[in-house]
């Protein structure tokens, strides 16, 4: 019972399916059948892509033999892959990516195109010494490339290294030399330490090897390592580079600042500042002792005073010198006295020590030209040079120069820019002209389409069936007009139309036909 409705139901559905096609005429079923053949299409393209895997870069920019490796292994593994770039690039499956590169890494792939020390890994019978020498260069020149390759600016490396053969004369030695070839990633480069650095890479890895005999070349030609020793200098350069940056913006302030004062006080556009700046850039250290009026702290004064007495004796070895009960009266001598001062005063020492650093900038110089679009009649110059003055800090001492020029502007290149934006402004209402106009012409033709299309059933089908018979209308109802009814239709509008617009000539015409039928 079941099964029996179901059958019903699908039944009923293809009977509503056929009647709905046979309803269609020929274009809509043409229509209907290219849309449904388009949507089978786009979901079967649409299974394939969700159905297909999605392959990712697994290395991108491999040498020739790191990728036929890659492929070799991949193949053997029956890995499916694709390759892009000119086989640089290896694509594999996303959900694999990381499970092949263990597995590369596990054979010791890629190798970047270098060989290292592992080519010592295997023993070869019969190798001369000089074979061994070679071999040992080559693996030493591939584990500088790999190092090197570790940079985050570098892309790819070669290096090449020359080492003389051992010389019994010191004066036929030469030194080693090496050559180091980088290609630099996009939007990256190396700067004077990373060259240096590489530099002493080289040469340390070599015996015998100094870094000012290592040269490192870009892909592009440009030997970089050129003045890399030469720090200083570029160090110097560098600096005054600088200072010419800080002097031309402090030029810049000045100009501004002067140039804003004067548009307000003669007009916007009718003056014109330059302003020309030294700055001095040398650092001045000052140490400075200043000692002030003295002051008395102390004072101590000492007096002594010295009275000597002369007294007067007798004549050697006479009487008067014996002993003896003898008395004479004494005379009265001279004396003497001395008198001294000694005065001793300490002062306070009024000492001021100054240490200062004077920084770098200061002005050392300072010229100033200012021309006025005005005669030199109508513009008081000395007014706007005391301003100017003032406003920049003049200092003549410092020998400061500052010019003020009074002379017409030359206007022509204004007259022609003003010429240039009227043409342009034309141009442009031109333009808005024309669309405005193209909008209208589109709003009433839509106007004029939705008025047509309320035009009543009734008269659009007078107007197609006029002259037909009433099985030709029914007929053309559930069919499209062919051509050569489109044709006949318009042959018999133009006719109405005449007949309409010339009635009398049309009466003629007709009369003219009845007489030729008559005949």
């Amino acid at each position: 019972m079941g099964w029996y409705i179901v059958k019903q139901i699908l039944l009923n559905q293809k009977e509503k399916a056929l009647s709905f096609w046979n309803k269609l005429s020929k274009i809509q079923k043409i229509l209907f059948g290219s849309g449904f053949a388009v949507i089978i299409l786009a979901a079967i393209i649409m299974i394939f892509w969700i159905s297909k895997p999605n392959y990712v870069p697994l290395y991108t920019d491999l040498n020739t033999e790191d990728a036929a490796a890659i492929t070799e292994y991949l193949k053997e593994n029956k890995i499916t892959y694709q390759l892009d770039e000119g086989g640089s690039t290896v694509l594999v499956p996303k959900s694999q990516k990381y499970d092949i590169r263990l597995a590369l890494a596990n054979e010791g792939l890629p190798t970047g195109g270098s060989i290292g020390f592992e080519s010592f890994n295997e023993t070869r019978f019969g190798e001369t010494e000089s074979e061994r020498r070679v071999r040992y260069l080559i693996a030493l020149q591939g584990e500088l490339e790999r190092t090197i390759g570790k940079l985050d600016a570098v892309d790819d490396v070669r290096v090449h290294i020359v080492v003389p053969e051992p010389s019994l004369f010191l004066e036929n030695k030469k030194d080693a030399t090496a050559a180091v070839l980088v290609k630099i990633k996009p939007g990256h480069h190396l700067d004077a330490a990373q060259v240096k650095g590489i530099m002493n890479l080289v040469a340390s890895g070599v015996e015998g090897l100094e870094p000012k005999n290592v040269t490192v070349v870009d892909t592009g030609g440009n030997i970089l390592s050129t003045g890399v020793e030469n720090e200083a200098t570029t160090q110097s350069s560098s600096m005054t580079a600088r200072q010419h940056q800080v002097e031309q913006e402090y030029e810049e302030r000045v100009e501004n600042s002067v140039q804003k004062m004067l548009d307000q006080v003669v007009g916007k556009g009718k003056s014109v500042v330059n302003a020309h700046i030294s700055l001095d850039f040398d650092q001045v250290e000052i140490h400075r002792e200043i000692y002030g009026d003295k002051t008395v702290r102390s004072e101590e004064t000492e007096e002594e005073q010295t009275t000597t007495n002369n007294t007067p004796g007798g004549t050697p070895g006479s009487d008067s010198n014996i002993p003896g009960d003898q008395y004479q009266e004494q005379e009265e001598g001279t004396g003497s006295t001395s008198k001294s001062t000694r005065k001793t005063t300490n002062y306070e020492i009024d000492k001021e020590e100054e240490h200062r650093i004077v920084a770098p900038g200061e002005v050392k110089r300072l010229s100033l030209s200012v021309v006025l679009d005005a005669q030199p009649t109508d513009v008081n110059q000395n007014e706007i040079t005391d301003l100017v003055s003032s406003a920049v800090g003049l200092d003549p001492e410092r020998g400061d120069q500052l010019t003020v020029t009074c002379m017409p502007f030359d206007r022509s290149w204004t007259d022609e820019m003003k010429d240039e934006m009227d043409a342009a402004k034309r141009r442009q209402q031109y333009l808005l002209y024309g669309a405005t106009v193209v909008a209208v012409i589109l709003l009433v033709a839509v106007i004029t389409l939705l008025v047509r299309r309320r035009q009543p059933l009734e008269d659009r089908i007078d107007y197609i069936t006029e002259g037909l018979t009433v099985d030709e209308v029914l007929d053309a109802q559930e069919r499209e007009l062919s051509q050569e009814e489109k044709e006949k239709a318009r042959i018999a509008e133009k006719i109405r139309s005449q007949v309409r617009n010339q009635p009398d000539k049309a009466a003629e015409l007709i009369k003219a036909w009845l007489n030729e039928d008559l005949r």
